[in-house]
């Protein structure tokens, strides 16, 4: 399941740092891998996930008015959505 918490990417409880997705499980756990790239991607076309440029925070914007978004941690209004 994937969560989006204090600005970072969690899956099964397990946050998502690079090291945890290619080294643990792309290099480990291929079947694993396969499971979280369908579920991040299900994820991202059902939510709107956005990435600060600055603090590289992401989190989960519910509204449909992109106008006023800005990153929870840094105020910044420079974003991408993922």
């Amino acid at each position: 399941m994937i969560e989006y918490l204090n600005g970072k990417e969690y899956w099964n409880g397990k946050e998502c740092t690079g090291n945890f997705v290619y080294r643990t499980l792309a290099d480990m756990f291929p079947e694993d891998y396969e499971r979280y790239r369908k579920e991040s991607m299900e994820f991202k076309e059902k939510h709107t996930v956005l990435h600060c440029s600055l603090c590289s925070d992401k989190w989960i914007h519910n509204d449909t008015d992109m106008s006023t978004v800005q990153c929870p941690s840094c105020k910044s209004i420079e974003f991408e959505k993922l």
